[in-house]
């Protein structure tokens, strides 16, 4: 979990901003409009993709860790 741990903490915050933008466009105007549309939904996808690309980077590390090999003196 250290790759999707440094993920969330770099990039997170990036995206909250993003949506929390767009929570306050639409304070503001009072509507929904396209421009809210997008930044809630580029905040939304970017929050998902990081934490997919976290978890991808993860399994990619634990599958290539090399693994220690058994002794083969208990087998003699």
């Amino acid at each position: 979990m250290t790759h999707t741990k440094m993920f969330i903490e770099l990039l997170a915050p990036l995206f909250i901003a993003v949506l929390t933008i767009a929570g306050l466009s639409v304070v503001v105007k009072w509507q929904v409009t396209a421009a809210t549309v997008g930044l809630g939904t580029l905040g939304a996808a970017g929050l998902v993709m990081v934490v997919v690309s976290g978890l991808l980077a993860d399994l990619w590390t634990r599958r290539h860790t090399a693994t220690p090999v058994k002794s083969q003196a208990k087998n003699r």
